[in-house]
């Protein structure tokens, strides 16, 4: 599911898959929408800040997701894919709506990170760190950013904190709606399945649209391998070869690294990972004409 904010963070927009919550990932739990966690994203966001998310859901979905949340917003159809998912919430808050939104996996913790010591430590966002945080990056926004993210408890910089410019996003997406909207019919949402992440990200930056991803503000992903959504589909051979078509569609920023998975289903198994320049695919906007990428 997916959700999000308005330019002055008074309304959530964002999607949601068949797991409800600000996220944006689409997931499959049968018999029903949730994980046995739940909602996880929504019910980790403060009292104050519930009412503003929006879930995004299948037509399948709506009358369960009605239940549980009275903002519901509803795909164009059943199944439709997460590419494509992705690419009609983009488009409602952006051309059609023109505010900031915040989209995010189903699946979210959220931290606070504190640059103590040699790593630091983290604790779980209270109230005031939400609005804190809400108040920073639409600071950004309005001044006239175009894209962005929270980081993740994947790997902090701490010798960049509290932020890195022009640095991977995933699990999570701001973005300036009016801004996405002058550019959102020059993104190609669907071409790289399994990479959606990257790929939108790729083409932003290689156009000229500098990112900021947070490390004050960060989030912690489920397991991508998680009974249900994207893992009924997303299998080794799946994951591998959306590797393999990213790196053939940015060949100058995208290098493949084959590394043993340790843990999880896949444990003991061979499996691709990309290695993205994504300071080298800005810069080279600064460069090169947008036409000899795109």
């Amino acid at each position: 599911m997916f959700s999000g904010i308005s330019s002055n963070w008074t309304n959530a927009i964002g999607a949601a898959s068949p797991a409800l919550g600000p996220n944006f990932r689409i997931r499959r739990y049968p018999p029903g929408l949730f994980s046995k966690r739940g909602p996880i994203s929504l019910n980790n966001f403060p009292e104050k800040y519930k009412s503003k998310a929006c879930l995004v859901v299948q037509p399948q979905e709506e009358e369960e997701a009605r239940k549980i949340h009275s903002n519901v917003w509803v795909l164009s159809g059943d199944n439709i894919g997460y590419a494509n998912t992705i690419k009609e919430i983009t488009y409602e808050w952006s051309v059609n709506r023109g505010v900031h939104f915040w989209m995010m996996d189903d699946d979210l913790d959220f931290f606070k990170n504190f640059p103590e010591g040699d790593k630091g430590h983290k604790q779980a966002m209270e109230v005031s760190d939400f609005d804190e945080m809400f108040e920073e990056t639409k600071q950004w926004l309005d001044g006239g950013l175009v894209h962005g993210a929270l980081g993740t408890t994947w790997v902090t910089p701490w010798d960049k904190y509290p932020y890195l410019n022009n640095s991977r996003i995933c699990g999570n997406k701001i973005y300036n709606g009016k801004e996405l909207a002058k550019v959102w019919d020059q993104i190609d949402w669907v071409g790289c399945c399994g990479a959606e992440d990257f790929y939108v990200n790729l083409q932003l930056l290689t156009k000229g649209y500098a990112n900021k991803v947070w490390y004050k503000y960060v989030v912690a992903p489920g397991p991508s391998y998680e009974e249900g959504g994207c893992s009924d589909y997303r299998d080794l051979e799946y994951h591998n070869n959306s590797c393999k078509d990213l790196a053939r569609k940015f060949p100058e920023f995208v290098r493949l690294k084959e590394n043993v998975v340790k843990s999880g289903p896949w444990k003991g198994v061979p499996k691709l990972g990309c290695h993205v320049q994504w300071k080298k695919a800005y810069q080279s906007s600064q460069q090169t004409s947008l036409k000899d990428f795109f």
